[in-house]
């Protein structure tokens, strides 16, 4: 391969399929990935701990990974100490705080409020994969039951406070002033070169920042709708959803740097 290739994905409807999280339908990609050298870094709002379990099973070279959707930056084997970890915003302690000081103004579950029978009833996750769900360092996630004029209040309220509200596949996320594309360019300023070619892929609003900073953007449908913009050409749109299409697109990418 000529050209560096650093590969960005989100997880939930793209590199695991949204209704079972199987990945396995992108099996054969990611051995083509792992014997080309490839590193695929996942960029997730899933915390650390469900990322690691995930990476236990999944056959991907070794990389950085980005967790709470930018939140959380884990270095590992890139900087030789598999601890290596930096959090970009502020921690879920002082967002819980000031999300319990707006529940009287406004209708919304958050993790905390869910506790771990809740996560388990809206995310269908086993007990022991929910419970890596709420071992959250620097975001909340949340179901949102107010109207859409209580929402824009809540998230110039958020706003005042230096907190984000993004819409992911499943929830709202709350967190500080940080984002999948703010971390991407942490690793790729530390990892690229003026060889590198970066690719990413993702389904949801969230994922956008991280697609507009890519050279090669994938957008993955859910259900049938598109929820990211992406250019194409230079962009990809496959016709599969889930882990076929993330087959199909990456495949894609590979045949065109190759």
């Amino acid at each position: 391969m000529a050209k560096k290739l650093l590969l960005f994905t989100d997880l939930d409807g793209c590199l695991l399929n949204k209704h079972d999280y199987d990945w396995r339908p992108a099996e054969h990609t990611l051995n083509r990935l792992a014997d080309l050298g490839v590193p695929v870094i996942v960029a997730t709002s899933k915390t650390a701990s469900e990322v690691r379990a995930l990476l236990d099973e999944i056959p991907i070279c070794p990389a950085p990974f980005i967790a709470e959707n930018g939140g959380a930056i884990e270095w590992g084997p890139w900087q030789g100490n598999s601890d290596a970890s930096e959090n970009t915003g502020p921690s879920r302690t002082v967002i819980l705080e000031i999300l319990n000081s707006l529940t009287t103004r406004y209708r919304f579950r958050s993790f905390e409020t869910l506790g771990i029978s809740g996560v388990m009833k809206q995310t269908g996750l086993p007990l022991a994969e929910a419970r890596r769900a709420l071992n959250r360092q620097c975001t909340e996630p949340l179901l949102w039951d107010d109207t859409d004029s209580q929402l824009a209040r809540f998230r110039a309220e958020l706003d005042s406070n230096q907190l984000t509200l993004t819409r992911g596949g499943r929830f709202w996320h709350v967190a500080g002033r940080t984002s999948k594309g703010a971390a991407l360019t942490k690793i790729v300023d530390e990892f690229g070169g003026e060889q590198t070619v970066v690719a990413a892929v993702g389904d949801s609003q969230i994922d956008q920042s991280m697609l507009d900073l890519a050279d090669l953007p994938v957008g993955i449908r859910v259900n049938g709708t598109l929820s990211v913009r992406v250019s194409v050409p230079p962009g990809i749109i496959p016709e599969s959803e889930g882990a076929a299409g993330w087959a199909e697109a990456v495949s894609e990418i590979l045949d065109r740097i190759n």
